[in-house]
């Protein structure tokens, strides 16, 4: 008798919890979200062969060694040294001294048509429904084992840092948000988060988190934009942001030109595209700045190779001599649900503060 009465408590409890939750977490015509994944997003076939027929690029240890053979004699100013102010100074120019550089073939490719035009140099969704797709550093990216799935370093240490460090916590809020189905106008505000994220039992990112906004470091980032809700997809207009990176052992921000979110809403997540276009002296520099030549090596990533190869593929902004300086990007990203709770609203002088959080907080 006891046992079964504690059995139907505690499904009672879970039930109620659910309920709770699932009330709790769209209120006042407002819902928040975390991210917790971003990855370039990267088209792969099981073997790799369709997109990289030459298989992946050499990195900067398999380069150093065709470069400096170990049978030669070379003094360091004229080996490591000189390579590596070929890290820092590539030349645009050049052609890495012979060393190939595969780019990704064919015209499958994953991201969003950012420009509303289907040039010759675009992709199309591997299902045939989505074509234009603007995401030319795939092409710098797409085959270099740094970035490629499911184990290239760089997914590997996205994850690590998303847990270990709180200056990357991008937030999205939607507000005035009637419907989360269907909504032909809510406004997006990008925010950045100051709390650790909330994990489960099996160390993996949870839903229902609290996120309070940073006003000190990230207040310049808030940024908002419209956007509609068709069939459970958000959709929002292009707008510049600055993103907080997760990139290296320190703060690290990435702008982003004409950037936007398709997102697939659910109450306890977000999952979906987001794509712009991204300033390449920046993101190199970016790149270089994140992890040392040694790092680079794990996922044989050669930095001078891409950057000629950002270069070969820029498709935006172009500057007074017509060059362009900007290359538009995908990643593939997942969200989960927060509760952002801003700071107290400014009050007039003898009136009690009160909060701002946008849902209950809750830890």
């Amino acid at each position: 008798m006891k046992k079964r009465f504690l059995a139907a408590l505690i499904a009672g409890c879970a039930l109620g919890s659910g309920t709770a939750f699932a009330d709790e977490a769209y209120q006042d015509r407002k819902i928040g979200y975390t991210i917790v994944g971003k990855n370039w997003a990267i088209y792969q076939t099981p073997d790799g062969k369709a997109e990289c027929p030459n298989g992946l690029n050499d990195g900067p240890r398999e380069q150093f060694d065709k470069l400096y053979p170990r049978e030669g004699h070379h003094k360091f100013a004229a080996s490591q040294l000189e390579r590596e102010g070929e890290v820092w100074l590539p030349d645009s120019k050049g052609d890495d001294r012979g060393l190939p550089f595969y780019e990704p073939q064919g015209k499958i490719g994953i991201g969003l048509d950012l420009d509303g035009k289907n040039d010759a140099g675009d992709f199309t969704s591997a299902d045939g429904k989505v074509a234009g797709i603007d995401n030319q550093i795939y092409r710098v990216f797409g085959c270099v084992g740094n970035y490629r799935g499911p184990d290239g370093s760089y997914r590997f240490f996205i994850q690590e840092y998303m847990k270990k460090f709180n200056y990357n916590r991008m937030l999205i809020e939607i507000a005035d948000l009637d419907d989360m189905v269907n909504d032909p106008d809510v406004t997006v505000t990008v925010l950045r988060g100051r709390d650790a994220l909330l994990l489960d039992s099996q160390g993996a990112f949870a839903a229902g988190g609290t996120q309070r906004v940073d006003m000190r470091w990230g207040k310049d980032l808030i940024k908002s934009t419209k956007g509609r809700v068709v069939d459970g997809v958000l959709t929002t207009d292009p707008i510049d942001i600055t993103m907080p990176e997760s990139l290296k052992r320190g703060s690290a921000n990435l702008l982003i030109h004409d950037w936007r979110v398709q997102l697939r809403l659910t109450e306890e997540g977000a999952e979906g595209l987001m794509g712009g276009y991204l300033d390449i002296e920046k993101l190199y520099n970016n790149l270089a700045q994140n992890w040392t030549t040694h790092y680079r090596s794990y996922g044989r990533e050669p930095l001078p190779s891409e950057y000629r190869a950002m270069i070969r593929n820029a498709d935006a902004y172009p500057d007074a001599s017509g060059r362009n300086t900007a290359i538009s990007s995908g990643w593939e990203v997942k969200f989960k649900q927060v509760f952002i709770v801003h700071p107290p609203q400014a009050v007039a002088s003898g009136t009690p503060a009160t909060g701002g959080a946008s849902v209950p907080a809750r830890q």
